[in-house]
């Protein structure tokens, strides 16, 4: 193997020590100014609900779906706050560690790397036939701490894949294994959920040829030197780059090194001092660990500070983009239930002119009806000693009472039908709003739909329940209307009955005349009764309503609030970057060019946008030198005060239109369906605080 001591990584891993405190500094500040904006957010959440308290008796159930809602929200802020705590915590123990994850599928050969770097003994390399590494392992070699976790790709790895994730975080580097057997598409996604860690990474391809120590000397080599076949390599090198472009992602410039770790193993194993020397040579093995001892030599300083750096940026950004789909979502709700309100008054309106139309219409008929029958009762009855009692009689066969309690059922299953449809197309509007808004914000397309690293369950939960719990609650009272009734009893009529003397006295049509005030005076109470059952019934008709417009008034409050919260994160994010910007051009000797950035936005496995200082320019060669140590495509942007000018700088005049929202700027993009769209449009949102959706 080749000499790794001309690299002096005792004084680089002194320095790297050094830079790691910067970092803990960087990452410290800026996480207590987020800590500071959960907590007002919070703060202002809980009295937005505060002044809801009292309004309405039908609010009562409101108030407690947001209260869980909430504390659901405030433990999602809590979560956001102590996770890069705790991640920082966990990386300020190791601040003299310089950290390197190796990742893979499983059997790419992790396990063996680890025992060709440990000369182990081969106890710990897998038989081919099943995944070797369950649990992470650690070993030291010159000086760096290399971790080895399970191998991804397995049928039922999830949990092996988790495992690992969690251990990239923590890494300064990742070597990522593959080998040239075929490029798999969820190794391919894998790697890209790698990169958009934001770790910088070494990609090995681990060649598999047959090595026989059995073998002459001459020949033991023959297939491996078959296999390093650069033209071969170079190939399934863009094979696999090509799947980068499947998720917007370039891969191009990722660094590659071939070896053949099964016959670097066996250089160790053999006692015959020439085989070992031929399979060394073989194996390419020097080549991986020069690339290694390189890579922390000469960019180790940076990469510990980025790795403090991106322990609160990720979370952060992840964060602000799930508070932006939450507002989207919030806000999609609060039309959706300003629209139920205004077809719900248009409803009211026509409801109750054809309520009090049928009350007229059903009294008019009553009226003229007794009308008729009062000349003819009279005649019927004249000087008869029963008249008071046939007359109650014949009232009662009219049945009022049912007759009005059937009047008011009609009326209260026509609102309560309304209701129930109003409820139900509300509760589906409600459930496409939640599919609707996951659509349109901003996810970079996978290459396979396999796993979700970030998941906030907050932004499921919405605004759904809030406004169906007050959608829901008004309805009962009404569905008991038709069980109240008019309520007319025989006591409304007993005293507008006329004595048995003044019939005896009087003539026909004084008997007529005091009957029709008889009727007029029963059919005034009748309609007093419907009126007061139909005023309830609309009663609670508009107090829906209102109801209906402090749900809007809530909700938009909230997405206001997640709105002005994601901006905010933004804010700090972008702080985050420019620190680390200015470390990076520390690492590259250029440090006064750090006063010629004033803005940056990063999409970590895209690209990083640079927006200029006024009047300044950035050196061309120093461009592609910070490209090389970050890792990333760069974008450098001239200094503009117009929003739209920068948007369409970054995503292209063609790839969206412009709109109002809440008053507030916003854009949708036209080429959704492009990943690499997608990404450039996240690299807006961030620079420019324009809400962008698909």
């Amino acid at each position: 193997m080749q000499d790794h001591n001309r690299y002096d990584l005792n004084n680089t891993l002194a320095r790297c020590r050094q830079s790691a405190q910067r970092g803990y500094a960087i990452a410290c500040e800026q996480l207590g100014e987020i800590e500071r904006v959960l907590g007002a957010a919070r703060d202002e959440t809980e009295r937005s609900v505060k002044r809801l308290s009292g309004k309405s008796a039908y609010l009562a159930d409101l108030n407690r779906v947001l209260a869980r809602q909430i504390k659901d929200i405030g433990k999602a802020f809590n979560e956001l706050g102590d996770q890069p705590r705790e991640t920082l915590k966990k990386l300020h123990g190791s601040l003299g560690s310089f950290n390197i994850t190796l990742f893979g599928r499983t059997m790419a050969g992790k396990s063996t790397l680890m025992e060709v770097l440990t000369r182990g003994d081969g106890k710990a390399i897998g038989n081919g036939a099943q995944r070797k590494t369950r649990d992470v392992r650690s070993y030291e070699w010159n000086g760096l701490h290399i971790t080895d976790v399970p191998g991804i790709g397995a049928f039922d790895g999830k949990k092996d894949e988790d495992a690992a994730f969690a251990a990239a975080k923590s890494a300064d580097l990742i070597l990522f294994l593959m080998t040239d057997d075929g490029v798999q598409p969820q190794e391919a996604e894998c790697f890209r959920s790698v990169l958009e860690l934001g770790k910088p990474v070494l990609c090995v391809m681990n060649v598999k040829a047959s090595v026989d120590l059995s073998e002459d000397a001459r020949y033991l080599t023959e297939d491996i030197d078959e296999a390093f076949q650069l033209p071969r390599l170079e190939e399934i090198r863009r094979q696999f780059v090509g799947f980068g472009r499947l998720a917007g992602q370039d891969w191009s410039a990722v660094p590659f090194v071939y070896t053949h770790l099964r016959s670097a193993f066996l250089a160790q194993r053999t006692k015959d001092p020439e085989k070992s020397r031929i399979l060394a040579a073989a194996s390419r093995i020097g080549i991986l660990t020069d690339a290694i001892a390189e890579c922390v030599a000469g960019r180790g300083e940076f990469y510990r500070v980025k790795t403090f750096i991106d322990a609160v940026a990720a979370p952060v950004a992840s964060a602000a983009d799930l508070l932006l789909e939450q507002s989207c979502l919030n806000g999609l709700q609060a039309q959706m239930a300003l629209d139920k309100r205004k077809a719900l008054g248009k409803w009211i309106t026509r409801f109750e002119k054809s309520a009090y139309e049928r009350v007229e219409s059903e009294l008019n008929e009553l009226k003229s009806r007794m009308y008729s029958d009062a000349a003819d009762f009279a005649s019927r009855n004249l000087g008869d000693k029963e008249i008071n009692q046939k007359w109650s009689e014949y009232l009662k066969e009219l049945k009022l009472n049912d007759r009005g309690k059937e009047l008011v059922n009609e009326l209260s299953d026509q609102a309560q039908g309304e209701i129930r449809e109003l409820t139900r197309s509300m509760k589906k509007e409600l459930e496409f709003a939640v599919t609707y808004s996951a659509d349109s914000t901003l996810k970079p397309k996978k290459i396979l739909d396999i796993r979700k690293l970030f998941d906030w369950g907050m932004v499921a939960a919405g605004g759904a329940l809030v406004i169906a719990a007050l959608v829901f609650a008004p309805a009962a009272p009404i569905l008991l209307l038709a069980s109240v009734g008019v309520g007319l009893i025989k006591e409304l009529f007993g005293g507008y009955i006329p004595d048995k003397a003044k019939l005896e006295a009087g003539a026909k049509g004084r008997i007529e005349e005091q009957l029709r005030r008889n009727i007029d005076a029963v059919c005034g109470s009748y309609r007093e009764s419907l009126q007061n059952s139909l005023g309830e019934i609309m009663d609670k008709l508009n107090l829906l309503k209102i109801d209906l417009g402090s749900v809007c008034r809530v909700v938009t409050k909230l997405a206001s609030t997640q709105r002005s919260l994601a901006w905010e994160l933004t804010g700090s994010l972008k702080n985050l970057h420019r620190g680390m910007l200015r470390e990076a051009l520390n690492t590259l000797g250029c440090p006064e060019l750090s006063v010629r950035i004033r803005d940056a936005a990063v999409v970590p496995g895209f690209k990083c946008a640079v927006v200029l200082a006024p009047h300044t320019v950035f050196p061309d060669d120093q461009r592609q030198r910070l490209c090389d140590l970050l890792g990333e495509q760069m974008m450098f942007l001239p200094y503009s005060e117009d929003k739209t000018e920068q948007l369409r700088r970054i995503v292209g005049a063609d790839n969206y239109t412009l709109a109002e929202r809440d008053e507030e700027l916003s854009a949708v993009l036209k080429n959704a369906d492009d990943p690499k769209t997608i990404n450039n449009a996240k690299l807006a949102q961030q620079l420019c605080g324009i809400i962008i959706t698909k």
